[in-house]
């Protein structure tokens, strides 16, 4: 199955890296629009306790939209340092990457300082630029040339390019795994770990790896010892490793599902007990229960309202109590799910509009989040 619809992708987008705790009670969205063809912007919203969103404003990036993507890459992203809270955005029409600073009392945001920032690739990248935070460092996945961008997350919120470095795929997938020690890749088919020198950036391969499916989405668990992948399947397929303390990867299981076509994006409950699965084409959510060593088991799978088309990526905020899905529609959509134990129930009035986008991609970041350890 192509991983790619002919015109546009919906993506996801990441949220708050690492297992912090947070002191904010208000639950924010912010969005990476990617409306094609024109100057990229992000839209902020606030989630109320019924989960509705409710837009606050919209805000130019300053670059141009990819106004395409792959279906698990993430284009959004957030990250902590000593002087508060970044979001950071890519732009696929010009391989920049903007930065804001958030207050988090009032939902708003302050471009940084000489914003957007290249990110060492030039022109446009037609299938978007992924992001992932860890630590003080921030990784861009360029699909134009198979590359990782490195780049130091400074305590103003700009960004300063260490390195690229080339690797074996098209990077879709990536995230860091929370003590920030190693990157973990999908390249649409095989996996990959990276050993990350926090101080240089320096990227030390330890794959790749090859799994059963054709890896696209990525999740870590929050003790960083297991690693979930969504494959790019005509069904529902979640590949599960484990990371060893040196950051190998290992394959434990390969769990396959018909009650969904697709299977890209893949995102753990805030307690770790259930991975939730964005069945892309069927426009569904499946629900599975995590045992031990990450083995999944069937709960149930939930068909979303319409007018959503593509149900794409997934975010939660601390308390966990509602999953926001990424949904491909004009005006761009979130669609909000209650969980109550393994089941989800779309809330009323989900799924929410955001802006006019002509059905090109969108993100969706939810801030805060927090892992708990079991």
């Amino acid at each position: 199955m192509s991983l790619l619809k002919p015109l546009q992708v919906l993506s996801l987008v990441g949220v708050l890296a690492g297992c912090s705790s947070n002191v904010f009670a208000q639950q924010y969205i912010f969005t990476n629009d990617n409306v094609a063809n024109t100057g990229n912007s992000t839209t902020v919203l606030t989630v109320s306790a019924a989960g509705a969103l409710k837009v606050i404003k919209t805000y130019p990036t300053g670059g141009k939209s990819a106004g395409s993507g792959y279906f698990a890459l993430s284009s959004v992203t957030s990250a902590k340092t000593r002087l508060g809270t970044c979001l950071f955005v890519s732009n696929g029409g010009d391989s920049t990457i903007a930065a804001f600073q958030m207050d988090l009392f009032h939902g708003t945001l302050t471009a940084v300082h000489g914003s957007p920032f290249a990110d060492g690739a030039t022109g446009a990248q037609e299938f978007g630029v992924g992001l992932a935070a860890g630590g003080h460092l921030l990784f861009a996945g360029n699909t134009k040339n198979s590359s990782i961008s490195i780049l130091r997350i400074n305590p103003s919120c700009s960004l300063t390019l260490l390195k690229m470095s080339t690797v074996a795929g098209t990077p879709a997938g990536m995230k860091v795994t929370p003590n920030g020690e190693f990157l973990i890749t999908a390249y649409n088919g095989d996996v990959d770990s990276f050993k990350v020198d926090t101080t240089t950036g320096d990227l030390t391969e330890l794959g790749p790896f090859k799994p059963q499916g054709s890896a696209a989405g990525v999740e870590i668990s929050c003790d960083g010892t297991t690693a979930y992948f969504g494959d790019a399947a005509a069904n529902t397929q979640v590949e599960v490793f484990s990371i060893s303390s040196s950051g190998e990867l290992k394959e434990l299981s390969n769990f396959t599902n018909k009650n969904g076509d697709s299977s890209n994006n893949v995102m753990l409950s805030v307690d770790g007990t259930h991975l939730y699965v964005s069945n892309t084409m069927s426009n569904q959510i499946t629900t599975l229960s995590v045992g031990s060593n990450g083995a999944l088991t069937y709960d149930n799978t939930t068909k979303l309202n319409k007018p959503g088309l593509y149900a794409l990526g997934l975010a939660t905020g601390t308390s966990g109590l509602d999953i926001f899905v990424s949904e491909e529609s004009n005006p761009e959509s979130i669609g909000v799910l209650a969980v109550n134990g393994n089941t989800l129930k779309e809330v009323p009035g989900s799924p929410f509009h955001v802006i006019k986008n002509g059905s090109d991609p969108a993100g969706i970041a939810a801030v805060p989040k927090t892992c708990v350890l079991q």
